[in-house]
């Protein structure tokens, strides 16, 4: 019964990556377009949880949008111009044209060579993962060495709730869990022991005042958001904006850990490993750090890709929520 609920658990988080995003644009539109740009249904790159790929030539992509995106990749568009990238080896993205067409908004954009690793992760034999922990570990600790030329608004880039206008890191969280957890309360209630007692707990760790350093947090990382060259060393970061924040770069550390290995494809004891080359590296105290982030993401993202709490990530929130490793960590 316990292989029988792994392999359950794993179908569900594949289910909410992969099968459990609405339809972007009707069949009818999406010929339109291709059509209209000479793009052949062979182009198609991939489908991200807001956006269809395809390639639209040797130097860039062509996305598709749903047409309420438009003003969200306005000012994606302004922040990607606005990134001072001189000091990290990787690139990142650009958008060149935002254009829209009948029911859709697509974009054209700088295209980035390198390929996904998700899917390859679990045949990396011991050596090859940790030399790939490395590499991601390095780069998400460059990611704060961007500067912004112009910098956003507040805390979030693209802001979930208009009225938390809040410039101190700890508070804009805690504004945020009062807001999200008004959504999801009922759900988590039902399936998370103790849970009021736990979200008081969040709350009481972020009403303290933030004294850390501010820098960009990408908000998204880890590695389906990530380009490999040939050599298997990260090219490209991709897929700012739905999370994307200006506040503690640890918050970035703590979900490129629990984000890694999204389908349980690695095991505890591989994801152990980097979480010990996290802490040797930055220092034992950012262990307490990193699982706070993760608890607060936990209830943060619990409705993400699912208004109803019904879905494969709803159920990761919840495994995460009951994790008592991750609250006894909090003490420390």
């Amino acid at each position: 019964m316990e292989e029988v609920g792994i392999v359950e658990n794993r179908i569900a988080k594949r289910l909410i990556r992969e099968n459990g995003e609405q339809k972007m644009i009707t069949q009818n539109v999406r010929g339109y377009i291709l059509k209209k740009y000479n793009i052949s249904e062979a182009n198609f790159l991939g489908k991200g949880q807001e956006a269809e790929v395809y390639s639209y030539d040797q130097k860039r992509v062509l996305k598709l949008y749903k047409p309420t995106a438009y003003s969200k990749l306005e000012i994606l568009k302004q922040f990607y111009e606005s990134m001072n990238a001189s000091d990290v080896n990787f690139e990142l993205p650009k958008i060149h044209e935002i254009i829209k067409e009948r029911d859709a908004v697509l974009t054209i954009e700088k295209r980035i060579e390198g390929r996904n690793i998700q899917k390859d992760l679990s045949n990396y034999d011991e050596q090859v993962l940790d030399s790939f922990f490395e590499n991601y570990l390095s780069t998400i600790v460059s990611i704060q060495k961007i500067e912004l030329e112009e910098q956003f608004k507040g805390i979030k880039l693209l802001s979930d709730y208009d009225e938390i206008s809040s410039k101190d890191w700890n508070d804009f969280l805690k504004q945020s869990l009062l807001r999200k957890n008004t959504e999801v309360d009922r759900y988590l209630k039902r399936d998370v022991s103790d849970y009021e007692v736990k979200l008081k707990r969040l709350m009481d760790a972020f009403s303290v005042g933030y004294e850390g350093e501010y820098s960009l947090v990408h908000g998204d990382y880890y590695p389906s958001n990530l380009l490999v060259n040939s050599d298997g060393q990260i090219n490209g970061v991709i897929d700012f904006g739905l999370m994307t924040l200006y506040g503690d770069p640890l918050f970035d550390v703590a979900l490129s850990w629990i984000l890694f290995d999204l389908y349980d494809e690695l095991g505890e004891k591989k994801l152990e490993k980097y979480l010990n080359k996290v802490v040797n590296r930055l220092g034992e105290e950012v262990r307490r750090t990193i699982h706070l982030y993760v608890l607060f993401y936990s209830i943060y993202s619990a409705n993400f890709f699912s208004e109803t709490c019904s879905d494969g990530h709803y159920q990761w929130s919840v495994r995460n929520l009951n994790n008592e490793k991750f609250w006894a960590a909090l003490e420390n």
